[in-house]
């Protein structure tokens, strides 16, 4: 991926000695095969306004390659989050690969009890959302099918961590995921397979179908928060 060798060395020229690590994360963390919309963080010792100043213009660019743009952090910021960012490091951990410098990833350690306690916050973040949305979108197929959008790919991303918190192998499908979370949370499957359909499969839904899974689905996230809430470990 030359982008990607271009960015490195632009970092390198502006960081120096500064630049711990470079991390490719997600689902194409296999720089080999990814193109663009390549997830990267990268750690430092320190950083300023002159540090980010300085790596501005390549980061510029490494976004308008079509890629997200990086998540800059220092090396106290990484290990001081592992409890408020349990999901996102969790994710990190199962699916990474060190690109430049210092394999920081392998020293993460993520408490079940931070885990389970941001799954909560998100499924009530995602709640709130949804009921807000409902309320001004309703009326709108259009906008509604945004909504169902967003919610189907938070919800995967809290199953996996769900699957995590009982020492499940997490698989790669989202009808795997949901599947496998299904053992734990109680939802309506058929509905939220033809979320992930929709978003990731390119199927389609007429009104009634939308109707009734937009209807569902407020049962289904109540139901759900419950369930995780009532979780200990």
């Amino acid at each position: 991926m030359k982008n990607l060798d271009k960015f490195i060395e632009s970092l390198k020229e502006n960081l120096g000695d500064n630049l711990i690590s470079v991390i490719a994360f997600g689902s194409k963390a296999n720089v080999d095969e990814a193109k663009s919309n390549l997830n990267l963080m990268l750690v430092t010792n320190t950083l300023t306004a002159e540090n980010l100043y300085a790596i501005s213009q390549p980061v510029k660019k490494w976004v308008k390659s079509k890629n997200p743009l990086p998540v800059v952090m220092t090396k106290d910021e990484w290990y001081s989050s592992f409890d408020v960012y349990a999901i996102e490091y969790s994710d990190i951990k199962e699916n990474y690969k060190l690109i430049y410098g210092e394999d920081i990833v392998p020293a993460v350690n993520i408490n079940k009890y931070y885990l389970r306690l941001q799954c909560e916050a998100e499924l009530k973040s995602l709640l709130l959302k949804y009921k807000n949305n409902f309320l001004m979108n309703i009326r709108s197929d259009k906008e509604m099918k945004k909504v169902l959008d967003k919610v189907i790919k938070t919800l995967l991303v809290i199953f996996r961590a769900v699957l995590r918190l009982h020492n499940c192998q997490v698989p790669y499908r989202a009808v795997d995921i949901i599947e496998s979370a299904s053992n734990f949370l109680s939802f309506n499957k058929i509905v939220l397979n033809k979320l992930a359909k929709i978003k990731y499969e390119g199927d389609k839904c007429n009104k009634q179908e939308l109707l009734f899974i937009e209807n569902q689905l407020l049962t289904d996230l109540q139901a759900m928060l419950k369930q995780v809430d009532a979780m200990q470990f």
